[in-house]
């Protein structure tokens, strides 16, 4: 009998001693992460490929195909009710539209570092706020008009051998 009241008794306490040990674990703070401490809280947010046509003399002459990368503080992107990443798509198009032609079809070098400020600033103009702490270029290349879909002479298939026995 003193048994089985010293087991009940040994399984109520450890029931109570680990649900303390359970609640200090969760009304712990966490400790500033290094990643916060190098960044200062910020999130990065990738939009997705835009296509952006180049335009000379009426023409099409091929397209700019583009993927940024921003950042933003974190908890004011938690915040958004709207997604920033199609402000930061809308303002990239108009830059890159409304850029040089020649830069862009590559016989000029193209200023990329004005290009992220203008898309930064565009953005920031629109928020009514500096939101946007950075723009960065994760991919940036041209394909010309011929190049596109089945203008490049795509590999025809062969048709199969026939074998004589």
């Amino acid at each position: 009998m003193i048994r089985l009241v010293a087991t009940g008794l040994w399984i109520c306490f450890v029931t109570v001693l680990s649900s303390y040990a359970a609640t200090l674990w969760q009304t712990q703070t966490a400790p500033e992460s290094e990643v916060d401490k190098l960044f200062g809280g910020l999130k990065s947010m990738q939009t997705s490929i835009i296509s952006v046509p180049v335009v000379v003399a009426g023409a099409v002459q091929g397209y700019v195909l583009a993927q940024f990368t921003f950042t933003m503080n974190a908890n004011t992107l938690g915040r958004m009710s709207v997604k920033p990443d199609v402000f930061l798509l809308d303002a990239a198009f108009r830059a890159i539209y409304s850029g040089d032609a020649a830069a862009l079809r590559g016989s000029r070098k193209q200023d990329l570092q004005a290009l992220t400020a203008a898309i930064k600033s565009r953005v920031n103009e629109r928020f009514g706020s500096a939101l946007v702490e950075d723009v960065l270029i994760e991919q940036y290349n041209y394909m010309p008009k011929d190049e596109v879909r089945n203008g490049a002479n795509p590999m025809k298939p062969k048709p199969p051998s026939t074998f004589k026995r």
